[in-house]
């Protein structure tokens, strides 16, 4: 059974069908909200109440928007009303990061490096445009915040980004070229 298909059965009220559409989305939304979490609990409360939402509002939903997309902007929403539990705010010496040894880099951590140098909101940006591969639109939608807003926090992270010795060298040895200028 395909997407819309799953989506329309799970608005009618077929809880089997809403199951699976859980299982095609969970990993992914856990390993965005692993990055704005305090850690994996926070991240997996999050997630657990993400679909309650979801599942609560199947109905709300319009076709318009990808399922990802609405699911994202329900994520972001709960981190927003509980931002003191779910955000990270640690402030981070640039110059312990730029002088880590360069053994312990790889290209797990290319996205620990970058939001160590971000906000979230412009982490999220970089986040779901090229891990979730969403549209400037889609994005502006999930964030809440104009399209112009959106190219503006592409442009400047990137441009921030491009500044680090690490993040170049992340990029240039995982092939990962696009996240920088």
């Amino acid at each position: 059974m395909n997407e819309l298909s799953l989506i329309q059965q799970s608005q009618a009220g077929v809880t089997s069908c809403f199951s699976q559409l859980v299982h095609l989305y969970q990993a992914r939304l856990y390993q965005y909200l692993l990055g704005r979490c305090h850690n994996s609990h926070d991240a997996e409360d999050v997630l657990q109440d993400t679909f309650i939402s979801a599942y609560k509002y199947i109905g709300s939903y319009q076709s318009k928007w990808q399922f990802s997309t609405w699911l994202f902007t329900i994520a972001n929403r709960l981190i927003k009303k509980q931002h003191h539990l779910y955000y990270k705010d640690e402030s981070i010496d640039e110059s312990i990061i730029e002088h880590e040894d360069d053994k312990s880099i790889d290209r797990d951590n290319i996205w620990i490096q970058v939001k160590n140098r971000l906000n979230p909101e412009a982490y999220d940006v970089l986040w779901f445009f090229y891990i979730e591969e969403l549209s400037i639109k889609e994005i502006a939608q999930v964030l809440q915040r104009s399209q112009s807003w959106v190219k503006i926090s592409l442009f400047r992270s990137k441009k921030k980004l491009a500044k680090s010795k690490n993040i170049r060298k992340l990029s240039k040895d995982f092939l990962m070229q696009g996240i920088l200028l």
